[in-house]
């Protein structure tokens, strides 16, 4: 089934982002380890995953720049050098990311048009992942909602960048905006869905919400635990809504 084949769909569970990094409970007082162990893990594991992303890309610097020195001729020059700019636009992609994890910026709350969010997002993205996202706004969400735009539209992009990735060319994604099922004496709030197409084959699929999870290597795996924390700052939520290849795909629902 195509997800905007159909406004109806069967109930699946839903996955909601835990309220701490990786669903731990906090341990007893009893129990508490010494500050220093209550750090080491922490501490080691942000260590690796800091070498698997950078020691590659700073080899391919050093490396780069080796060709540069030596290259025979000026075209070689420009492609050692483009070389080295892409590897270094990669760790300000990395180092920007561990700054938003770590230093969320507050949000700035104000009426924003819906269309114009999605219409902004999509503008993101580069020419040819345009081309693969579909976008639907229905009609009873064709209005503003209370949001900071630029947060909302990191959010979103966050989860279109990871949508297109899991979705082979030329296949495409859908970016649709409903306006969400609540209680009926709760504020209307907007469900913003990416659809692709597949589904997660994990045995628990909610750690794909966990810091510096992915299951692609070059990743940092921050893009889903930003896009959040991003929901949660608009007392909204992010949650794996669909997760069955029969029920239409893939989709991530967030809701604000």
């Amino acid at each position: 089934m195509s997800p905007d084949a159909s406004s109806e769909r069967t109930s699946v569970p839903t996955l909601e982002v835990p309220s701490s990094p990786g669903g731990a409970e906090c341990p007893d007082a009893g129990d508490a380890p010494s500050p220093a162990g209550r750090h080491d893990a922490p501490l080691k594991h942000l260590t690796s995953v800091l070498t698997r992303h950078l020691a590659p890309l700073t080899n391919t610097i050093a490396r780069h720049a080796d060709r540069l020195v030596d290259a025979p001729t000026p075209k070689r020059r420009r492609e050692s050098a483009m070389d080295v700019l892409a590897a270094s636009a990669q760790i300000d992609d990395l180092l920007a990311a561990l700054r938003h994890y770590s230093r969320p910026v507050e949000a700035s709350v104000q009426r924003v048009p819906v269309t114009d969010v999605v219409r902004d997002t999509i503008g993101l993205l580069d020419d040819t992942a345009q081309t693969r996202v579909r976008t639907k706004v229905e009609p009873d969400a064709d209005g503003p909602v209370d949001a900071d735009p630029g947060l909302l539209r990191q959010a979103l992009l966050n989860l279109l960048t990871n949508a297109l990735e899991a979705t082979a060319v030329p296949e495409t994604v859908l970016l649709r905006a409903a306006l969400a099922d609540t209680a009926s004496d709760a504020a209307p709030q907007v469900a913003f869905e990416v659809w692709n197409d597949g589904e997660i084959e994990l045995d628990d699929p909610s750690v794909v919400f966990q810091p510096f999870y992915s299951a692609r290597p070059q990743h940092l795996g921050l893009g889903l635990p930003i896009a959040a924390h991003i929901a949660e700052q608009h007392g909204g939520s992010l949650r794996l809504s669909t997760n069955s290849a029969a029920e239409g795909g893939t989709c991530f629902t967030l809701q604000i």
